[in-house]
């Protein structure tokens, strides 16, 4: 499973959440506990929106090797931001740039989505979901996820999303959570967080302290993340109720946004 952060505001204050996610995806010691080794290295990637540019970075390195990458991220954060990062440790799929996060997907509905994914969800269930015929063996299910979300998607009203993540969260073997970032025609954004952990897989202590995440914010930042990042970045984070979603109302252009608070289900 891996290390991901959302946030939105001022860049400035989002670029020690940035080398806060690099150093978890180094040195991961709840990662550890659990006997699966202590680093995220199995690429990463963001998506980077601010007003009138969107950037989607993908790399096969892990993120604390790519410097080259890290440092154009941060160099970028300046005014008005929107940013999905994800550093990967594989579950599922191939170690290779087509499985390497935030995925990019495009609806016959008229507007543009990128997701990220920690967690590990059951294929089968999920190509079940979305009807699909096609032979997947080679992808993730994260991946999976995004194409389940692109093609039963009707529109990106937060009553739709909760409907379409219901089934997912009974076909989650461990946790859900995802981080979608949605263009719209004009140039408006909206963005659907889900902080979902199946309830069985988080009795155990350590694996809880691994999946659980972390929020921080005020009237100019917003930013979830996973677990580990608050070891690399002291700040007033709070632990997200389990079952929660976030949906966010973001115009880059006014440099604003809104943040509503769901329970899923």
């Amino acid at each position: 499973m891996c290390r991901v952060l959302f946030a939105v505001g001022e860049g400035e204050r989002i670029r020690p959440l940035v080398r806060a996610l690099v150093g978890a995806a180094e040195n991961d010691p709840y990662k550890e506990k659990r006997g699966k080794g202590r680093q995220h290295k199995d690429g990463w990637g963001y998506t980077l929106l601010s007003a009138g540019r969107l950037q989607h970075y993908r790399s096969g390195e892990p993120i604390f090797l790519d410097e080259e990458g890290v440092a154009g991220l941060i160099g970028k954060l300046g005014g008005f931001s929107v940013l999905l990062a994800h550093a990967r440790a594989v579950s599922q799929g191939g170690r290779d740039l087509l499985n390497t996060q935030p995925f990019s997907f495009s609806s016959r509905r008229g507007f543009s989505f990128w997701l990220y994914h920690n967690g590990d969800i059951n294929k089968a269930q999920l190509i079940e979901l979305g009807g699909f015929e096609e032979d997947l063996t080679g992808v993730s299910d994260s991946y999976i996820l995004g194409a389940y979300l692109c093609r039963k998607l009707k529109g990106t009203g937060k009553g739709e999303l909760l409907r379409l993540y219901s089934p997912v969260m009974d076909a989650t073997n461990t946790s859900l959570n995802t981080g979608l970032l949605f263009l719209l025609p004009g140039g408006s954004a909206r963005a659907f967080l889900t902080a979902y952990s199946r309830p069985l897989y988080i009795m155990r202590a350590a694996n809880w302290d691994y999946v659980r995440q972390i929020e921080v914010g005020d009237e100019n930042l917003f930013a979830l993340a996973s677990s580990t990042l608050e070891l690399y970045h002291r700040a007033p984070w709070k632990p997200v109720q389990n079952g929660t979603a976030f949906y966010l109302t973001i115009d880059a252009e006014k440099e604003s946004f809104n943040v509503e608070r769901l329970v899923m289900g």
